[in-house]
């Protein structure tokens, strides 16, 4: 989508706002969120407000999610696949070939994801395009991976100052690969602590559920009026007052819809709060997991989206077996 507006009558120039997929997403979650939020609150209806909030807290995190982590797998690609680029520059510039003549002629040659970027470079050299424009606006798309970044930095100025381009496209094309092969190095020393991240993830759940399935006298007990009181344990969402009620229909979305509890009840007040606990865990264990694996918070999401689908699927199976405790 492009809207363009005109704001000549106040600065005699034309702006053009563009939205991205993303932009996209976001501008039509808000807008369902606010007509579901906006119908509840019209109707007095707290969980109608609480699921538009949820809903709404889903359709803009989950797209946005996959959005950034494809990006994110596309530039580990390009940073994977440029050296091999750089070296078939090298033998096309050896072959005779002046440098944008080289970049062109490798450009129908499968690179992965770091092909459409070498089509869109031969390209704009084939218009006329100064090579040390194409080369810079190559580096404002990938500028999210500093290897890549200052790497191409690197070939600019050797290029521009008229140095021994050559020498230079092998001395990165070979920094790169080292960094790369010492990165999956790393991988493999770290991947064991990633497998305890999903470890610890799942082991909770069967903490959390062996402790449910302990207390199941305990909440039958608590049913009976005053026993509650006597044994330390109630719900507090039993009846709520004000902005309690809502904070309490969000509370027990859970136990009504995940689990198909009554809400009323102790157990399922209780099954709700490990539940939440067990997603928190999921969601910190997969950010930690991504940090340690991939040093970055986009593949941590990734891996905490993994873990809570995990744990959400195995607390279904646990109260499908009745082995959740309720």
């Amino acid at each position: 989508m492009k809207l363009k507006l005109n704001a000549k009558a106040r600065t005699g120039n034309n702006f053009e706002l563009n939205l991205s997929p993303e932009k996209k997403i976001v501008v039509i979650s808000v807008i369902i969120t606010s007509i579901t939020i906006g119908a509840g609150y019209f109707t007095g209806n707290a969980g109608v407000i609480g699921n538009g909030i949820i809903l709404g807290i889903f359709l803009i995190a989950v797209p946005l999610i996959l959005f950034r982590y494809e990006k994110f797998r596309t530039i580990k690609e390009i940073e994977e696949k440029f050296p091999l680029f750089l070296r078939d520059v090298v033998e096309a510039i050896h072959s005779g070939m002046p440098f944008h003549q080289a970049i062109a002629a490798n450009s129908k040659i499968d690179y992965g994801r770091l092909s459409k970027e070498v089509r869109k470079m031969a390209n704009q050299i084939s218009w006329g395009m100064p090579v040390n424009k194409v080369l810079d606006q190559f580096t404002e798309r990938v500028k999210s991976s500093k290897r890549l970044f200052s790497s191409l930095k690197t070939v600019r100025e050797s290029y521009l100052t008229g140095g021994d381009v050559v020498s230079t496209l092998d001395s990165v094309a070979e920094n790169l690969t080292q960094l790369d092969e010492a990165e999956k190095e790393k991988h493999s020393l770290l991947n064991q602590y990633v497998i305890l991240m999903y470890a610890v993830a799942f082991i909770f759940v069967g903490i959390l559920a062996s402790i449910n399935k302990l207390l199941i006298p305990v909440f039958q007990v608590a049913q009976t009026p005053g026993a509650a009181e006597v044994l330390g344990l109630s719900n507090p969402c039993l009846n709520p007052i004000g902005i309690e009620g809502t904070i309490c229909d969000l509370y027990s979305i859970p136990a009504k819809y995940v689990f198909l509890i009554d809400p009323t009840t102790i157990g399922a007040y209780y099954t709700s709060l490990f539940f939440f606990m067990s997603v928190i865990v999921s969601l910190s264990a997969g950010l930690v997991a991504g940090q340690i694996s991939e040093n970055s918070i986009t593949a941590g999401l990734k891996h905490s989206a993994i873990m809570t689908s995990g744990v959400i699927g195995t607390m279904l199976i646990l109260k499908f077996v009745n082995l959740l405790g309720v």
